[in-house]
């Protein structure tokens, strides 16, 4: 613990000292990223404590407030947490010095980033290792606020604020409408402290804890980026500096992912329905998430999505997790669970060296569009060399450590579908259909993006210096321990089965390791094997290098010869791919879910005039901002403007239809489409409303029919016999709800 408190001081140190050296940028922001460094190292230092010294005690400090003593705790959750957060922060740190180093801004703006930098890490530890509620949220405000200001950094730009301020407000909405609940139902069953709230769950009826989990999920859901509440990413990413982008999708978004899997610890198990949607969620998002990056154009907001889309496939682990911790069986719970977890740290890895790669893209050409880049690989050899690893990782092949998560969440979900009961096997196939489409248009992804950024020749006359060495030195660190948890996944694996293993409610037995070790035995082996033969076709390429240095080729008209083009007889980059074209066919494969547009200009006639320019562009909006989110924050401007002005003058302000001329997603334009049908009164329109009623009335009864041992219970009148006693002077109904009503309802029994 020792090595936290240290921390934490020493990061607090460093964002006051670079106030204080304001004046002097470069000097406070060397100060800052040195504290960022030291402060990350023992988060690094604590969590590997944490396995070390298993009764490690918790530390109290002093609240002058009377809600209790704070308390900060660091188990084996935190610490694979405050791992990552450690690793990601160091390597980010050391990027940052020759990024911020020449940055034009003022002297008193470049020491200020650092100092939020150290305030950002500083307040995600405190929200790590918080023991009661009070100390997590205020770790989770300040966390907020923090990466707030290091989105808005360039705030002369309108881009940058507005993606700052649509940050700030999705974070704080997600806090007031589903966090506050939700801790005051915590609060009000079992206290502040965390461990009481865990003891008093456990006697809870379940409806409560299914409320407070789903409650859990739409607030943390946020901050994660889950779909459809992931409208800040895509606007926060592309404005924010590069350091800023790779810890704000490294570790800030698994803030989110770490409040869900606390309280799945303290909810303890949960009905199948949470765990079925809790796949359906990610499942969704990580399809749609890559679907959209697939067509963007912009390098960072490419990979905005496809932090949706992993979000999406630790949400696929956690819910396997659940579903195996719901019907009793713990491997699946363990498989669901260690996945997820290792994912975390994978995604941070792999996602943050994407991201600085990208960021000394923008750096060395001063442009993050995809379509205006082009051979890079020439001048930044090693740069296109650390984001092609990143990629091979990213989507999820060996010998990279995106496999090895992904193998495990594999095993769970194929495991699932032979261990689990009733229709759960088909959530698990659910999932396994997902995670596959994700891996495969990952794949078409990133091949578009490589290949048109970094191979053939460059689009515009760009110029591009070389990557600095820090800039290398620290991609190059993360580049390393994607290999190594490829290569070696036991050695990750160790660490999270102690945290996974808390989730399962049957003991961690040796049997259960043994099992988890076999099923990820194959996945190293594969990766090693991969390796191998990656190293001999680099061996043969550096043997064909030499072989062939020096050696000219010379044609018959005693000129170089150059590669065949296909029969043009003068090359121009104008006939290359552009990242449109490549990834058109696939997105126009998906239109009914992305309504992507295309604008097309084609010269006419057979002789089309040299003013006339062919045209090809593309553009795909995100349908949750169009179609949900945008009307919504309109409609509620107006609201205001409305109550505004009648207020001030009197009277209700006319407004012209924002509707109008502006981009609707598939879901504006059909229930437009179906009102402007019923105005005209449509007959078709009315049969299919007919018809829509009926088959929801019919759902809701079937829905409310009793059931019996899964049987459907027929609502039936009592039996009625006549009576033929003799003593009767006449004959009188009587109900016997004896044995003919249960053979009524039970065919089979027997009238005693």
């Amino acid at each position: 613990m020792i090595f936290l408190t240290s921390s934490l001081l020493v990061l607090l140190a460093g964002a006051v000292l670079a106030v204080l050296l304001a004046r002097h940028g470069r000097a406070g922001l060397m100060v800052s990223l040195v504290a960022m460094v030291l402060g990350s190292a023992g988060y690094v230092a604590a969590a590997v404590g944490r396995w070390i010294d298993t009764a490690a005690p918790p530390q109290r400090l002093i609240w002058p407030l009377p809600l209790g003593a704070p308390t900060l705790t660091i188990d084996y959750l935190s610490a694979w947490f405050l791992l990552t957060l450690g690793l990601l922060s160091a390597v980010v740190a050391v990027y940052s010095w020759s990024y911020f180093s020449v940055e034009t801004r003022s002297t008193r703006a470049t020491a200020s980033v650092g100092a939020v930098l150290c305030l950002l890490v500083a307040s995600m530890g405190v929200l790590l290792c918080a023991g009661d509620v009070i100390l997590f949220l205020v770790g989770w405000e300040m966390t907020s606020l923090a990466a707030f200001f290091l989105v808005g950094f360039h705030d002369e730009d309108p881009a940058a604020r507005h993606g700052a301020w649509t940050y700030l407000i999705a974070t704080h909405l997600s806090s007031a409408l589903f966090l506050v609940p939700m801790f005051a139902l915590l609060v009000a069953v079992g206290g502040w402290s965390f461990a009481g709230i865990g003891a008093a769950l456990g006697v809870q009826d379940s409806t409560v804890r299914v409320l407070i989990f789903a409650l859990g999920l739409a607030g943390f859901g946020v901050k994660a980026g889950f779909m459809p509440v992931h409208v800040w990413l895509p606007l926060a990413h592309p404005v924010a500096p590069t350091p800023v982008s790779a810890l704000l999708s490294g570790v800030v978004v698994k803030i989110g992912i770490y409040g869900l899997l606390r309280l799945l610890m303290l909810l303890g198990p949960l009905p199948g329905s949470c765990g079925t949607a809790m796949i359906v969620l990610g499942a969704v998002s990580g399809v749609l998430g890559v679907l959209y990056a697939l067509a963007q154009h912009d390098i960072k907001r490419l990979l905005a999505y496809h932090t949706v889309e992993n979000i999406g496939i630790i949400g696929i682990g956690i819910g396997v997790g659940m579903l195996g911790q719901t019907t009793g069986h713990p491997l699946v719970a363990l498989l669901g669970y260690s996945g997820a977890l290792l994912h975390v740290l994978n995604h941070a890895l792999f996602k943050g060296l994407l991201f600085l790669s990208a960021g000394a893209v923008i750096h060395a050409t001063g442009t993050g569009q995809i379509d205006r880049l082009g051979g890079l690989a020439k001048k930044t050899p090693l740069n296109a060399l650390l984001f092609l690893l990143a990629a091979v990782a990213i989507c999820g092949l060996p010998p990279l450590n995106g496999f090895i998560s992904e193998w495990l969440i594999y095993g769970g979900l194929l495991g699932g579908t032979i261990r689990l009961p009733r229709a759960l096997p088909g959530v698990a196939v659910v999932g396994l259909a997902g995670l596959a489409l994700m891996g495969g248009l990952a794949l078409a992804c990133f091949a578009k993006v490589f290949s048109v950024v970094f191979l053939g020749s460059p689009r515009e006359a760009l110029t591009a210096h070389a990557t600095p060495r820090l800039m290398l030195g620290s991609m190059s660190a993360l580049a390393v321990l994607c290999l190594l948890i490829g290569l070696a996944p036991s050695v990750a694996t160790d660490l999270i089965a102690p945290g996974a293993a808390a989730f399962v409610v049957t003991p961690y037995s040796t049997s259960a390791a043994s099992t988890f070790d076999a099923i990820l035995a194959p996945a190293g082996h594969l990766s090693a094997l991969l390796a191998l033969l990656l190293a001999l076709v680099i061996i043969l390429l550096l043997v064909r290098h030499l072989m062939i240095r020096g050696q000219i080729v010379i044609t018959a008209a005693s000129g170089r010869a150059g590669t065949w083009g296909c029969g043009y007889p003068a090359l121009t980059p104008r006939i290359q791919y552009t990242a449109s074209s490549f990834a058109w066919s696939l997105i126009r494969s998906f239109r009914r879910l992305l309504w992507p547009h295309k604008h097309l200009v084609v010269p006419a006639g057979a002789f089309p005039s040299g003013d006339i320019r062919a045209e090809l562009s593309t553009h795909t909006n995100d349908i949750a901002q169009t179609d949900i989110f945008s009307p919504f924050f309109k409609g509620a401007a107006q609201l205001a403007a409305m109550i505004r002005t009648v207020s001030l003058s009197g009277h209700v302000p006319t407004h012209a239809d924002a509707a109008i001329g502006e981009d609707r997603g598939p879901f504006r334009t059909g229930w437009y489409s179906l009102l402007s049908a019923v105005r005209r009164g449509s007959i078709q329109v009315c049969v299919v409303y007919v018809a829509a009623t009926l088959v929801l009335v019919f759902m809701v009864e079937t829905a409310w029919q009793p059931r019996s041992g899964g049987a459907l219970v027929e609502r039936t009148a009592p039996a009625i016999s006549m009576s033929a006693d003799p003593s009767q002077p006449t004959a009188r109904p009587t109900a016997t709800r004896g044995a003919d009503e249960l053979n009524h309802v039970l065919p089979g029994a027997t009238r005693p």
